[in-house]
């Protein structure tokens, strides 16, 4: 009761100024409010009946405990409805009386007035946001934007320019009581919110305007094709100024440090190459605009120097972070980059061969293709995008597969003795080496984290890792055929000599001095990590040849396997520069057993038959650690005990 009571005296109020609302629709700034004077005529007569049923509405609760009827619901909505009508025919009357008074003092002597009631209106305009009276609000907002440029532009005009050359303890107060008035001057629909963007304007506006007259007119500074003499200009005053700038307006963000001070100024002169760089940009063919992109990118770096390690924000960045923008040079980026890749293998120097660091020759065209591979990621670094980033990223391993499908290509037209199939063989472990570096970079980590890969350069990796064991089994089984070929007379050799030779077998020489002239031609050409797999591949696919094909098959007498120990240790001697004579243990051990004397191997033939304990002991005294089932099993080969 209490509430209706206190909602009528509300309503007889409004009924009152309701009237008064309606006639100030006849006057002159009424135009903006013409299409609501029916409506406000209706709410009018409708009032009255809202008061009348608040009447009724204080008769009919006569006990508070007593559950709401259908009708006194309806009757409480038919308040709540008025409420809102009056809350509208306020803000109407509140629009009207704002506008009257700004179109009055809207002059060189009396625009600072506007403040207040401009500040009124934007709070409104604010309060607005959620309402359902479209149409109000629509004008509202339209009416608040109006006054703040209007008031914008009477402020910048009425202050003028800040030569910061000139500043004294005389002027720089009211310098100051200028910025603060600016400072309260918020931008529509930020209503109490500092407008630190329009007092940093008025600050700034002498640079702001020599800026303009240097390089936004015609004349000879304003070159299209020198991007880099305004970066430059921006550079110095930023140099020069950025302890003046603290020392004449620090007390205007008192709640700020120093870093964060000279960041204001920084940003300040960014928004000057932003505004230059919108009108250019649009304007460059392929050639200028990637020449913009090396100047912007040099500016930025060269900007850190004056900006605190935290600030990543950089809106001349953030102007080629736009999509047309950025599909521009990402487009221009792609077809330069792969481009240079075809003119790289085109090039008759491209097989000239340059240190990789590691002490192995690798191709110059493999230096100057990941040098271009890197400039392509380094070159984005700089940008705090990962989207952009892991665009550049994709492109990076696009030109890294498709150097491996140029490298392929180049290796079908070589033989396997040609120095330039060793040199693209090692160019692919070189590649492996450096994406296992870039592996560990965390701005890759970062991007790679962004695609969802595992680790960064993770499946070009893998292609490339394959590709190289494709291209090392190639090589590797053409030696082995190779050799393999040469010693197929070898196979065959009898093993029942009269007498052992003074050197090898004849018909293992070949074989021998075709598998050591290879080898030393890997050894000088490869890779160490290439040339160590394929040495151990080769020595444990000819040792398996060797035993298959002749130890394990053949009948010997001593003579014989004197012999056959003799090339085997030919053999063995080949690999004996790469490695260890430990090797070769099992190969050695078998062949000290074949070749016993044979006394000695029919002593433990003997023995062996009867215990194989008795072998084992005569064993350990001549150091052998074969099991005696293998020993019985080669002294069988021998024909002669």
């Amino acid at each position: 009761q209490r509430r209706v009571r206190a909602s009528l005296q509300h309503f007889h109020n409004e009924y009152e100024d309701a009237k008064a609302k309606l006639s100030m629709v006849a006057t002159d700034t009424a135009k903006v409010h013409r299409t609501h004077k029916t409506k406000l005529q209706k709410d009018i007569r409708e009032s009255r009946k809202y008061i009348r049923l608040g009447e009724d509405l204080l008769d009919s609760t006569d006990s508070v405990h007593k559950p709401p009827s259908e009708e006194l619901l309806g009757k409480l909505a038919a308040v709540d409805q008025f409420s809102k009508i009056a809350k509208y025919l306020d803000w109407v009357k509140f629009l009207n009386e704002a506008v009257t008074f700004l179109d009055k003092r809207q002059s060189k002597e009396t625009w600072k007035k506007c403040l207040p009631i401009y500040d009124e209106l934007n709070c409104y305009s604010s309060l607005m946001e959620d309402t359902a009276c479209s149409h109000l609000k629509r004008v509202m907002v339209a009416e608040c934007r109006k006054r703040y440029k209007i008031l914008t532009e009477m402020a910048l005009k009425s202050f003028g320019t800040v030569n910061w050359k000139t500043i004294n303890n005389e002027t720089l107060p009211t310098i100051l009581d200028n910025v603060r008035f600016l400072f309260k001057l918020s931008e529509p629909l930020c209503h109490g919110k500092p407008n630190v963007k329009l007092g940093l304007k008025y600050i700034f506006s002498h640079f702001e305007l020599q800026f303009k007259f240097h390089f936004m007119r015609k004349v000879k500074t304003n070159d299209i094709s020198k991007p880099e003499w305004y970066f430059t200009k921006l550079l110095s005053w930023i140099g020069e100024n950025k302890d003046r700038f603290q020392q004449h307006f620090s007390i205007l963000f008192k709640d700020e440090n120093s870093a964060t001070i000279k960041a204001l100024l920084v940003e300040q002169f960014c928004e000057l190459a932003v505004l230059k760089l919108s009108v250019d940009i649009p304007k460059l063919d392929d050639g200028l605009f990637t020449h913009y992109i090396d100047e912007v990118i040099k500016f930025h770096k060269e900007l850190k120097e004056h900006l605190p390690l935290s600030h990543t924000k950089s809106p001349v960045l953030e102007l080629f972070t736009e999509e047309k923008t950025l599909n521009r040079w990402l487009q221009l980026e792609t077809i330069s980059s792969f481009n240079f890749l075809s003119a790289v293998e085109a090039d008759k120097s491209c097989f000239e061969e340059r240190e990789s660091g590691s002490g192995y020759p690798i191709p110059s065209m493999c230096v100057r293709v990941l040098s271009s591979v890197k400039a392509v990621g380094e070159r984005v670094k700089v940008f705090p995008s990962l989207a952009l980033n892991n665009s550049f990223y994709s492109l990076q391993c696009d030109l890294l597969k498709e150097f491996m499908v140029h490298l392929s290509d180049m290796l079908q037209k070589l033989g396997h003795k040609d120095p330039k199939f060793y040199l693209i063989l090692n160019s692919v472990v070189y590649i492996l080496s450096i994406l296992e570096e870039w592996s560990y970079d965390q701005h890759y980590i970062k991007v790679s984290k962004f695609e969802g890969d595992k680790a960064p350069f993770h499946e070009i990796s893998q292609s490339y890792e394959l590709f190289r064991q494709d291209v090392q089994d190639s090589l590797e089984s053409s030696i082995s055929t190779k050799v393999n070929g040469l010693l197929s007379g070898y196979f065959k050799q009898s093993w029942i000599l009269p007498n052992r030779l003074d050197t090898i077998t004849p018909s293992c020489s070949a074989g021998l001095m075709e598998l050591q002239q290879s080898l030393t031609a890997l050894y000088s050409s490869l890779a160490p990590d290439n040339f160590l797999l394929i040495w151990s591949n080769l020595a444990t696919s000819l040792q398996l040849s060797f035993t298959s094909k002749i130890l394990y098959r053949s009948q010997f007498n001593y003579s014989g396997a004197q012999q056959f120990r003799s090339d085997m240790s030919a053999f063995c001697g080949i690999f004996y520069d790469y490695c260890a004579p430990s090797y070769f243990t099992k190969l050695n051990k078998d062949l000290e057993v074949l070749t016993q004397p044979c006394e000695t191997a029919r002593l433990w033939k003997g023995e062996g038959t009867t215990s194989l304990d008795s072998l084992q002991d005569l064993l350990q005294e001549r150091n052998i650690t074969l099991p005696p089932t293998e020993v019985l099993k080669i002294l069988k080969l021998r024909s002669d005990i």
